[in-house]
């Protein structure tokens, strides 16, 4: 049985500058699609029409849809990085620029709430370059978060940033089934950060 070989995000370097930019491309449409519909609605031929490339293009860059998408899901988190960039976080302690960092990004998935949904349905892929990609995710979005606790011990950060994750994963997920008001998935994160800066 041949196996295709497909070019995972460790692979990259291998790539040509045409090869990379065609890459690109299908992670920007699938990104688009993804703003427009849901996990569920779109299907890599979708993408593929929408990129302008063959189907059998896609998955010599991917090895399925979850992988692809976990690729576009990473693409639109690093613009948390970027807005953090652009304007940075202006509390005057750890607590404080904790708990703006973390309404930001609510704030974002207010505005692209089929990423809650899609980050909910990767989270339990079997795919293995998914599953490392989200691993990756998992590691961008926790190191804003640590960049906004300064000045805390190394570990305590660490320890802290690890329950604010589970906690918001935790609220998306039940705000995205329509069981949390938004309004809520604010309030109980300054509870949760309250609590974990307690005296």
């Amino acid at each position: 049985m041949t196996t295709v070989r497909t070019t995972s995000a460790l692979e990259q370097s291998e790539l040509t500058a045409s090869q990379q930019a065609r890459r690109d491309r299908i992670i920007d449409a699938a990104l688009e699609l993804s703003r427009q519909r849901s996990f569920e609605q779109t299907q890599v031929k979708d993408v593929a029409e929408a990129a302008s490339v063959a189907l059998g293009t896609v998955y010599h860059y991917f090895s399925s849809k979850d992988h692809l998408f976990a690729e576009a899901l990473v693409r639109w988190a690093e613009s948390l990085r970027g807005n953090v960039d652009r304007h940075p976080l202006r509390g005057d302690g750890p607590a404080e620029r904790l708990a703006e960092v973390l309404h930001r990004s609510v704030r974002a998935f207010q505005q692209q709430p089929n990423f809650a949904r899609l980050i909910t349905t990767l989270d339990v892929s079997t795919d293995a370059f998914a599953i490392e990609i989200m691993s990756r995710l998992e590691r961008e979005t926790s190191g804003v978060y640590l960049a906004a606790l300064e000045g805390v011990e190394a570990e305590t950060a660490r320890k802290i940033v690890r329950v604010v994750d589970l906690a918001l994963a935790g609220l998306l997920r039940s705000w995205s089934a329509g069981r949390t008001p938004i309004v809520d998935v604010h309030d109980i994160l300054d509870q949760t950060i309250a609590l974990l800066f307690r005296n």
